[in-house]
């Protein structure tokens, strides 16, 4: 797609698992806290290495520059957590990482294709990753540029004007697994974070009345339901609330289970209506898997979401055209600026000798001239100025344009 000299030679790699290569269950051993995040880049930076990591619902990748080995690295902290499956993990150096980048800012690699939240989340990682002084001058400039052609997608094609998200998709999953919709439903929303607002949104577009919002923080949990028209209620009242819920969306930041198969079971034994609908949004998982085999539950996880639904058949082709133009446009133009900064110190080395140059030449001509008045001497010294700057031209581009 691109010529060789769109980008030069770069030392920019990306090495990482996603939905494309990995389930949900090795995909949730690789979900980093906020801690672990933290002490990873006070490593790299430690060691002076440049480093960043995007850890969402659909991905963990290691961003890098520079010529150490991480990728071993990475497949050495997989094993470490127990994944050794063939082909989980894959990499990409220089124009290819950068290709990646791109598209993935864009949601163009999305689970659900276009959706809004992956641009928040790589700029999120960029600022942890500045912040902790992991990134280069190199690196600072490709993911700037990977975060305008995000922003170019979202402001200028159709999939920035109907953006998607898993939130919305979970609750299209859900209305279109209920024989009556939404409208009448009893929906409960475990969380307050991103994905939990995002539920809240969903739910309220389709008019679900007073959604129950369980959080172990009632002050966030109090904000999002005066935002969205949900009831806030205390995690003690959860199991209370299971027992008439028809609709549970769950999506918090637990490392572990939140909801046990027991804990379902026990809510849904003596119920004569439709099986309980439970969206488990969460990596890792918030719901025991174990609770698909009970006969009052109908549990879904991010997998099943990717599996059901198919939002690039739906997708407009000519956003998804805009799209890959934009992307196009903002690679050949980081190209530009990354061969100009590599130009630099040969583009200086070369105007010094011919500054050089353009003095001894003017020195020689006015030592053959030595009567000439002050304002011919000075025309003399810019001519020579003048024709040296003239020759070094053609040299000068080509060195910015191929780096």
């Amino acid at each position: 797609m691109y010529p060789c000299w769109v980008l030069p030679d770069l030392s920019f790699h990306v090495v990482g698992v996603s939905h494309h290569t990995a389930p949900l269950g090795v995909r949730e051993r690789f979900a980093f806290s906020p801690a672990e995040l933290a002490l990873l880049l006070k490593r790299e930076q430690s060691e002076n290495r440049a480093a960043l990591l995007l850890s969402t619902c659909n991905r963990c990748e290691l961003y890098w520059t520079g010529h150490q080995d991480s990728e071993s690295w990475f497949r050495e902290f997989a094993r470490d957590r127990g994944v050794t499956e063939e082909g989980a993990i894959t990499g990409l150096d220089g124009l290819g990482a950068v290709r990646h980048l791109f598209t993935v800012a864009a949601g163009l690699d999305s689970q659900i294709v276009g959706e809004a939240e992956i641009l928040r989340q790589v700029r999120g990682a960029y600022d942890a990753a500045r912040a902790a002084g992991t990134t280069t001058r190199e690196m600072d400039a490709i993911f700037s540029a990977a975060l305008s052609a995000g922003r170019r997608v979202r402001s200028e094609t159709l999939l920035g004007r109907h953006p998607g998200s898993v939130s919305s998709a979970a609750v299209d999953l859900a209305a279109a697994d209920r024989t009556d919709g939404l409208e009448q439903c009893r929906a409960v929303v475990l969380g307050a974070g991103e994905a939990a607002e995002g539920v809240l949104r969903a739910l309220h577009q389709r008019g679900v009345d007073r959604p129950q919002l369980v959080n172990r923080n009632p002050d966030r949990a109090d904000a999002l339901a005066t935002a969205w028209r949900a009831q806030a209620r205390p995690w003690e009242a959860l199991d209370e609330l299971l027992l008439d819920a028809d609709l549970l969306m769950v999506a918090t930041a637990a490392p572990r289970p939140v909801i046990s198969a027991a804990q379902l079971a026990q809510a849904t034994t003596s119920r004569a209506r439709e099986p309980l609908v439970v969206m488990d949004l969460a990596v890792p998982r918030n719901v025991e898997p174990a609770a698909r085999r009970l006969p009052g539950v109908r549990l879904y996880d991010l997998d099943d979401l990717q599996r059901l639904c198919c939002p690039a058949a739906a997708t407009a082709s000519v956003a998804l055209t805009d799209a890959e133009r934009i992307l196009t446009e903002e690679i050949a133009r980081l190209g530009q600026s990354l061969r100009g900064r590599a130009a630099a110190p040969r583009l200086a080395e070369l105007h010094r000798i011919g500054a050089q140059m353009a003095e001894q030449e003017a020195a020689w001509a006015l030592a053959q001239l030595a009567a000439l008045s002050d304002r011919e001497r000075q025309v003399v010294r810019e001519m020579a100025d003048r024709l040296v700057r003239r020759v070094l031209y053609p040299a000068s581009r080509s060195l910015r344009e191929e780096g």
